[in-house]
């Protein structure tokens, strides 16, 4: 060994040394190790200092040989890593923390201890001329369980936009992942050993049932989340959430108090976390949709992407924006995005709805119908779907159709007029689509 290699040792030997003078682990099991025993396994693992679900991206094994393809490896972990950073309800480990693990295969569970988080991210690139493959697995390592794992194959191009497709792929994966598997933990757990975290989490998951007593059910979790940590901004952002359902499926009592309540919850959220995108994007939502003010709905739209680019929720809000001034090219472009970010959301109801308010501005009711129609599958008694639904039927003769559902509709909400609806929620501001919206909802047989 040369003075230069003894004086520089690999990144397990340093990871090490830093592990003994903290004490994590002990001489003996520095021995052990320094014989090539994985030893992790007994390292005891950190005190949670968070509640909530912790994450780390390990290494991607380099399966082509070349030495090369590490760079572009580590290329797509840091991206991931950065990626799932930006999200406000994720705790990742450091990229620097993760290199000990680099061209091991350990046993998870332990490396899970070491790293002191619950989740783990593990894969492998293999490059052959100009074919690039990319796997990776999300696992919950204290059970041992797979969460889910995908595949990314790409020929040719140029590196960077691979990567950024890859990533892209990745991270759409594993957030709807953890968040059900942290969910699914939440509703084994005895009521008085919730978290914030969870009590936000089954809020969550109401919200998207949309039965008007579970849903109801949802705003009391939140307001539980709340009280039990004034100071964590998840459960007033959606809190904000909710009351904005709640004006926008006809169910509030009182709309205005509503209206003023969810636009309180979100500017509360941003206060105490002035980078959490849901806030950012639902405060800018209720701007454009219920306040109709869509100047500032698009300024905090921007800030909300800006905070966290993979946002599913703020590209698709940030869409029906778009498609209310008329940007309706833009509003395509935007709620694609989004959808491709969350092809597995559990409010992917919510998501074709917006897609179908894009395309019905821009014109193309076909394609609006094809949405409609996907959305009403998953969720016949979101009343954003209804509405336009009935609107790009009839807009395509389809008169028989689009009154069956405006009576849907109508029983959801047996006192919407057309009145009402235009002084209140109708939420175009160009007017050329504004008056076909009013003309296609006349048509379908909504009382006036």
């Amino acid at each position: 060994m040369t003075k230069a290699e003894a004086a520089e040792p690999d990144a397990p030997t340093l990871a090490l040394r830093i592990a003994l003078h903290m004490g994590v682990v002990t001489a003996t099991e520095h021995d052990i190790y320094g014989q090539g025993v994985n030893v992790a396994a007994r390292v005891p693992r950190p005190p949670d200092v968070s509640p909530l679900p912790s994450l780390a991206v390990l290494p991607l094994r380099n399966l082509g040989g070349d030495p090369q393809d590490d760079y572009f490896a580590d290329g797509v972990v840091d991206d991931i890593v950065v990626s799932l950073g930006n999200l406000r309800e994720l705790m990742v480990v450091s990229r620097s923390s993760t290199l000990a693990w680099r061209g091991q295969e350990g046993d998870l569970r332990a490396v899970s201890r070491a790293l002191g988080v619950r989740y783990l991210v593990t894969g492998s690139v293999r490059r052959s001329g100009r074919e690039l493959r990319v796997q990776v697995e999300l696992v919950d390592a204290q059970s041992g369980t797979r969460l889910w794992g995908d595949r990314a194959e790409a020929t040719g191009g140029e590196l960077f936009a691979l990567q950024d497709r890859i990533v892209e792929r990745i991270v759409a994966g594993v957030v709807p992942h953890v968040r059900a598997a942290e969910l699914r933990r939440a509703m084994r757990k005895r009521p008085e050993s919730f978290t914030a975290y969870d009590l936000t989490l089954r809020g969550i998951a109401l919200i998207h049932d949309l039965s008007p007593d579970r849903f109801a059910e949802a705003g009391g979790l939140l307001e539980r989340a709340m009280a039990h940590d004034p100071g964590f901004a998840p459960p007033a952002a959606w809190a904000a959430r909710w009351h904005s359902v709640n004006v926008g499926q006809g169910w509030s009592g009182d709309p205005r108090a509503d209206l003023e309540q969810a636009a309180a919850l979100s500017a509360r959220a941003i206060e105490l976390d002035r980078q959490n995108a849901v806030a950012l994007a639902t405060h800018a939502h209720l701007r454009s949709f219920l306040f109709h003010d869509d100047d500032t709905a698009l300024v905090f739209f921007e800030r909300a992407l800006s905070a966290w680019p993979n946002s599913a929720l703020a590209w698709l809000l940030s869409s029906a924006t778009l498609s209310y001034v008329g940007r309706t090219e833009e509003a395509i472009r935007q709620a694609e995005h989004g959808l491709r970010l969350s092809p597995f959301d559990r409010s992917l109801f919510s998501y074709c709805n917006l897609l179908g308010l894009a395309h019905y501005a821009h014109g193309d009711m076909e394609q609006a119908i094809r949405w409609y129609r996907l959305s009403f599958a998953e969720m016949p008694s979101f009343t954003a779907t209804l509405r336009v639904f009935a609107a790009a039927l009839a807009a395509s003769d389809r008169a028989e159709e689009a009154r069956e559902i405006a009576a849907r509709l109508l029983a959801i909400e047996p006192g919407v007029t057309l009145s009402e609806y235009q002084r209140t929620r109708q939420p175009f501001r160009d007017e050329r689509i504004r008056a076909r919206l009013i003309r296609d909802l006349r048509a379908a047989g909504l009382p006036a």
